[in-house]
């Protein structure tokens, strides 16, 4: 199966900065620019993402991210041009996985610092919740730091409830239904 089909066509966003910004599937070819992406991170944002502390992503967390199961995953990764040439830098990336009984999904995403408060946040969100209720999905979910407060401002914003988890009071449950995404 091919796995960028999986997640729907290429498309690219003109940028205030006016670069051109390209939404696509992640895939193996792109091992490097996740490692990097990962390691660019500033401390803060790899703890809000990953909820531990960490400097790179371990070669299994790598194979996963770069090869989600087109069964019940998609992954989808902003890039920009290089500078000086034709390779690619990852921006930020967004993902689900579908939850037991394929109901809702899980999601996670994170946009690279430098890259933070220009839009492309909401523009990967709604990419990926459009995915996800394209495949039926009725519920997208995810986890939040509760010190992240301006992700639970975001998901505030995109029509996220927010609630506490089971996770503990360190942890927020994010939950929006997706039943208005497929027409977007």
């Amino acid at each position: 199966m091919n796995k960028q089909a999986s997640c729907g066509p290429v498309e690219h966003w003109d940028l205030s900065d006016g670069k051109v910004a390209m939404l696509r599937s992640i895939g193996p070819q792109d091992a490097e620019i996740e490692q990097a992406f990962v390691r660019g991170l500033s401390e803060e944002s790899k703890y809000f993402r990953f909820m531990t502390q960490m400097c790179e992503l371990s070669p299994e967390m790598l194979q996963h991210f770069i090869n989600p199961d087109p069964m019940r995953e998609a992954a989808l990764i902003v890039t920009v041009p290089r500078d000086g040439g034709g390779a690619e830098e990852e921006i930020a990336v967004g993902r689900y996985a579908m939850n037991p009984g394929n109901e809702s999904c899980e999601f996670a995403i994170v946009v690279a610092d430098a890259w933070q408060a220009h839009g492309i946040a909401t523009r990967l969100m709604q990419a990926l919740m459009k995915h996800a209720a394209g495949r039926g999905i009725k519920r997208m979910e995810g986890f939040v730091m509760a010190s992240n407060i301006k992700m639970l401002e975001f998901m505030c914003f995109l029509g996220f409830e927010v609630r506490s988890s089971a996770k503990g009071p360190q942890i927020k449950l994010v939950s929006r239904p997706l039943d208005d995404m497929a027409t977007i």
